[in-house]
């Protein structure tokens, strides 16, 4: 008769943290849900100008050499200043481009603000950001209402590996 108890004691404890683990998703699918649904209703110009970025990633994926498969990928937002990693970047509605240096500049003289131009392509998978005499293409990975991923890849030099630069902000 003990074992019984302590058994019925356990198979309530089991069902009791099982619905309790079902109710956790419940709450988490609808924020999902709801974030996707925002993001169907905007372009992807819109999504983009929606609200400031700011870089939260950053990466360098290389391959061991132009004919090797293997690739090493490292992160460089722990290696970036703190000057820099405080930017914030703006791409409004009208097509213009700005870098908002934050509190903290690489050199105190530098402007505080940095503009420029931006377009994306029919696609949505293609970002030119020109800016004095400068201009850098990206190729858009991921956009949505919370993220955007920049690639960029630059060919390597007398023959070595070409080096993919992939930058994520967020709002």
């Amino acid at each position: 008769m003990k074992k019984m108890s302590v058994l019925l004691g356990l198979a309530a404890a089991a069902s009791l943290s099982l619905a309790s683990c079902q109710k956790e998703l419940e709450q988490v699918k609808p924020a999902d849900q709801a974030n996707a649904a925002a993001t169907q209703g905007q372009s992807k110009s819109e999504l983009l100008s929606a609200s400031p970025w700011r870089l939260t990633d950053m990466t360098t994926t290389t391959a061991a050499s132009a004919a090797s498969k293997e690739t090493a990928t490292v992160s460089l937002l722990a290696r970036l200043k703190p000057a820099v990693r405080d930017n914030v970047f703006t791409y409004a509605a009208g097509g213009e481009y700005s870098i908002n240096e934050g509190g903290l500049k690489v050199r105190p003289e530098a402007p505080q603000l940095l503009t420029g131009t931006w377009k994306l392509s029919e696609q949505g998978d293609s970002l030119t950001i020109t800016r004095e005499n400068t201009v850098r293409r990206f190729a858009v990975a991921e956009l949505t209402a919370t993220t955007l991923r920049l690639n960029r890849t630059e060919a390597g030099a007398n023959g070595a590996a070409p080096t993919t630069y992939s930058s994520v902000y967020s709002h």
